[in-house]
């Protein structure tokens, strides 16, 4: 399933939301880190807290309109969410017009950051075109408790199959430059049962995550073993990618020193935009390229 907000705690309609991610060895999108210690997704932590904040504008518009991505105009990944972690989503609605939301939030855990979103836009449609909004009603009402978190649910069942990240094929490489990459999106993905029931279409979230991927192989072709991803800035989305799209992607790099590396990405379908933006890394510590 792709909701990420088990609980929420608090709520102030229209202003301000509390809620926890409970981070399990079932989680799709769970993955070994450097170490070898399974954490979450960065991504998928920031999706969260777009969903958080989803949740408050929704519930203030009685369900009858949705934000969708936009505009992110920062990124910051600041540390990790391991399996047994609980991450404490805040998120707080800066203003919401009739067209939009406009939010920040920080995800902690253990009252350490492990990830901010800053000057976050998010055009709000009617709810009607992605999901039944009964349905909604219901889930809202199952995840809003409030209170203090309660247990993460033990898994039942199998793991889940993790979702492959990477794109599907390299159409070209210039190491130390820039690179060009396609990805097909078939519809059979299983995240588009819930993004969205009644419009499927690929999340920001998964793409910004899989440009991030994408630039590190730039990098490490080049040299850059140590640099690892510490967060994008000017994304815009500015476009729907729906099942049945040829996703192409481009980025190159901007800037690179022997500590920190700028790159630019740009995501066309049939050659039309559909996502620009800047991925930020950084040498890990006690790394060096």
């Amino acid at each position: 399933m792709f909701h990420f907000v088990d609980q929420i705690l608090e709520l102030d309609p229209g202003r301000h939301a509390l809620g926890v991610k409970h981070v399990t060895p079932g989680d799709t999108f769970v993955r070994p880190t450097a170490g070898g210690e399974p954490a979450l997704l960065s991504c998928i932590i920031g999706e969260a807290l777009g969903q958080l904040g989803a949740w408050n504008v929704m519930a203030a518009k009685d369900f009858s309109m949705r934000p969708v991505a936009g505009v992110v105009g920062e990124v910051v990944i600041t540390g990790e969410a391991t399996v047994g972690d609980t991450v404490l989503l805040d998120t707080t609605i800066d203003s919401v017009t009739d067209d939009a939301v406009f939010y920040h939030a920080v995800a902690s855990v253990d009252g350490t950051e492990v990830l901010r979103l800053e000057n976050t836009l998010g055009p709000l449609l009617p709810m009607e075109q992605f999901n039944d909004p009964d349905e909604l009603r219901e889930r809202f009402e199952r995840i809003h408790r409030p209170g203090a978190p309660t247990e993460a649910p033990q898994p039942d069942g199998d793991p889940a199959v993790p979702f492959d990240m990477s794109f599907d094929e390299i159409l070209s490489l210039e190491s130390g430059k820039e690179t060009t990459a396609v990805r097909q999106v078939s519809g059979r993905e299983a995240f588009l049962a819930d993004h969205f029931p009644r419009k499927p279409v690929l999340p920001l979230s998964l793409l910004l995550e899989s440009l991030l991927q994408l630039g590190q192989k730039l990098l490490v072709e080049d040299g850059g073993e140590g640099f690892v991803p510490t967060g994008a800035r000017k994304v815009k989305m500015t476009r729907f990618v729906e099942p049945g799209s040829s996703l192409v992607a481009k980025i190159r790099v901007v800037e690179r020193s022997a500590e920190n590396a700028l790159l630019k990405f740009r995501c066309e379908v049939d050659g039309g935009r559909v996502c620009v933006g800047e991925a930020v890394y950084s040498v890990a510590v006690g790394e060096s390229s």
